[in-house]
């Protein structure tokens, strides 16, 4: 799948358990309970961190208990809208933050806030991470934008001037995670300084201890900006099996679990005073046409097939509710989504319609015909997951009903993506894109990102999608830097994916996590300010 960053617009699914109904309930979780101060809540995780410095690592839970203990100048918050994090506001054209050609971006920094040891935090701090991250001798997980940048500024202590080379749409993702400088500019090499396993940050928890393969203690920040936090302190404990976390969650040993396997969802769900919380994430599943296939060069066989599949008894049947329909390449969760004026309902009569349009007709054993030619292909699948399994044998038994004869064919996972894939060896194939931080999507339809042998085999177009307006469009989409113009762009693109259908989107996926009933404001978040990124505000229900 596309390795890519994951912030956008935040959706959640809260599904109550135990006591409460085990119905899927799609709306967020928007209780007022009255909550107590203190206490120590519990967090299981599947992972143990590799290192506590988020910068050199990519791991899941580095990145979750980096949420704990450092800030970032922005973060994305419950809705995934940008919020200020240590900076007063979020730059924008509007509040004169970003200068018209998008390659000054200055933020202005809260003062007063400290570090856990107590020093002051500066623009220092926000000019030293950057160089930080552009020293090679560091082993940075990601340059990405930053390598964009020519030289930071900082005409005060509370102001950081950020020039780049040249535009760079999804600057807001830049510096989610602020290092001190006076810790770590004379600690050497980055790669081995204590700092990694014993941080100090500006964030709401203070690092105490790091219990190795068992569990990290961190303690509330009392000089937090935002207040002291209502919890006394987080156990992050380390529970490396499926088996071994459901067994904690049902004897009450853990408050909070993530990462629920799809296949515990029934178990989660029927533990007393427990609550599945499922959060739609960033990952849709979808279905590509090979349309080089002299079958799918008419876009009237393309979009009867679209209208053939009824996604929402597959995320029902399949997912059991755990994903939400897709209908183009944004998500939901995203600033760039444009929602269907009419929910895209299955449909047989119109898809049968749509092929007697381009020619076909039932032949003598019900699968349609054109020129002696049936409309039968294969669709090409990794193995190994067996939602997504389900999903195309289900897709096959849909189109059956309009006379389209489908082939599931499950493909070893590693040569479907190394080979299948990326030589278009195939006439359809399932599987699932991860939507990034950023719309631009330039390297998913642009045509001089089909792969080949002529451009180095570059891009991830596999459809072989060549739309000339497209092709304007993803270009254009990079260098506005005006966001509603931006938004105008991607709405039109999602509507020319919609009317072409090179792909049909199936569904996003859900995330499932455990919490306990008491626990009180705990917003998981599909971006990369994780779970703990509203942690402040946690806490456990007051007794009645």
């Amino acid at each position: 799948m596309r390795k890519l960053m994951i912030l956008a617009l935040a959706l959640f699914i809260v599904v109550s358990a135990g006591c409460s109904s085990k119905e899927n309930v799609l709306t967020p979780e928007k209780k007022k309970t009255a909550i107590q101060q203190g206490g120590q809540l519990k967090y299981g995780s599947l992972n143990e961190p590799n290192t506590l410095n988020p910068l050199i690592s990519d791991l899941l839970a580095t990145a979750e208990v980096g949420k704990l203990v450092f800030s970032g100048l922005v973060v994305a918050g419950e809705n995934g809208e940008w919020i200020p994090d240590l900076a007063v506001d979020v730059p924008t054209t509007a509040n004169g933050g970003i200068t018209a050609d998008g390659r000054i971006v200055t933020y202005h920094l809260r003062q007063g806030v400290t570090w856990h040891d107590g020093v002051a935090f500066t623009a220092e701090d926000v000019k030293f991470t950057w160089q930080l991250i552009m020293n090679q001798k560091a082993n940075i997980v990601s340059r990405e934008g930053y390598d964009r940048i020519s030289s930071i500024e900082t005409p005060d202590k509370y102001t950081v001037v950020v020039k780049f080379r040249e535009y760079y749409a999804p600057y807001m993702t830049l510096f989610g995670t602020i290092l001190p400088k006076h810790k770590l500019e004379n600690a050497g090499d980055l790669n081995k300084a204590p700092f990694n396993r014993a941080p100090i940050g500006t964030g709401p928890f203070k690092f105490k201890e790091w219990q190795v393969a068992e569990a990290l203690i961190f303690d509330a920040n009392p000089n937090y900006y935002r207040g002291k936090p209502v919890l006394d302190s987080i156990v992050y404990k380390i529970v490396p099996e499926q088996s071994l976390l459901l067994t904690q969650l049902k004897n009450g040993e853990l408050d909070i679990a993530s990462n629920i396997a799809f296949s515990n969802l029934e178990q989660v769900q029927s533990i007393e005073g427990m609550r599945a919380v499922i959060r739609l994430t960033n990952v849709w599943e979808h279905m590509d046409f090979n349309l080089d296939n002299v079958l799918f060069q008419d876009p009237l066989v393309r979009k009867a097939i679209a209208t053939a599949i009824d996604r929402q008894a597959i995320v029902n049947d399949v997912l059991k509710g755990v994903a939400a329909p897709a209908y183009g390449d944004q998500s939901p969760l995203s600033w760039a989504y444009k929602p269907l004026q009419q929910p895209s309902n299955r449909d047989v009569n119109a898809a049968r319609e749509l092929l007697a349009q381009a020619g076909w007709t039932p032949g003598p054993d019900g699968i349609m015909v054109k020129a002696t030619k049936k409309l039968a292909f294969t669709l090409a699948a990794p193995n190994g997951n067996r939602q997504r399994e389900q999903t195309a044998q289900k897709i096959a038994e849909q189109l059956k009903e309009v006379g389209i004869a489908v082939t599931v064919q499950p493909i070893d996972t590693q040569l479907f993506f190394s080979d299948v894939l990326k030589n278009r060896r195939f006439e359809t194939a399932i599987y699932a894109w991860v939507a990034s931080s950023d719309p631009d999507n330039l390297n998913l339809w642009h045509s001089r990102k089909i792969p080949s042998r002529a451009n180095g085999a570059v891009g991830q177009n596999y459809p072989g999608w060549r739309n000339p307006e497209i092709d304007k469009l993803t270009e254009l989409g990079i260098k506005t830097v005006d966001m509603n113009a931006r938004k105008e762009i991607y709405f039109r693109i999602q509507d020319i994916l919609r009317e072409d259908c090179p792909v049909v989107p199936l569904y996003f996926r859900g995330n499932i996590d455990a919490a306990k009933v008491s626990v009180v404001n705990y917003q998981p978040n599909p971006t990369p300010a994780g779970n703990f990124w509203n942690v402040w505000q946690w806490g456990f229900a007051t007794a009645k």
